[in-house]
């Protein structure tokens, strides 16, 4: 009597999709090579990921030596689900303030952006003799 039944269908193909899923956008860069940088790293990957994550990372930004993060709490109640999150990377400490949408707490990160890309340049100072 034979154990193993030989299948009489084909096996199904997988389609490969027809174009190549884009590359991920950079957000920020960090040097873990550093200690309050590889800490910042390793606590939002604690808050965001595994069994029962805390956050749903919306969107990243750093400025100097703080991670700015728009967040959505996942275990909190409709009044205080969305907020945006600082990470310091030269110490460990996290703050946050609450907001009211998804759409703020993007927009605060976007107005964060924007003063550091219009930040005024250090001019040169000239030596006077």
């Amino acid at each position: 009597m034979p154990c193993h039944v030989p299948a009489t269908s084909a096996p199904s193909r997988r389609r490969r999709p027809s174009r190549a899923p884009d590359p991920p956008q950079v957000a920020a860069t960090l040097d873990l090579r550093k200690p309050g940088e590889r800490e910042a790293h390793d606590l939002l990957l604690r808050f965001s990921t595994g069994r029962w994550p805390l956050w749903r990372v919306l969107k990243i930004k750093r400025q100097d030596s703080t991670l700015f993060v728009a967040i959505a709490w996942l275990r909190s109640g409709p009044m205080d689900r969305y907020a945006v999150a600082e990470l310091s990377l030269d110490q460990i400490a996290v703050c946050w303030r609450y907001v009211p949408s998804a759409a703020v707490a993007r927009a605060e990160l976007q107005k964060i952006e924007s003063k550091q890309l219009t930040k005024p340049r250090r001019q040169r100072q000239k030596a006077i003799r």
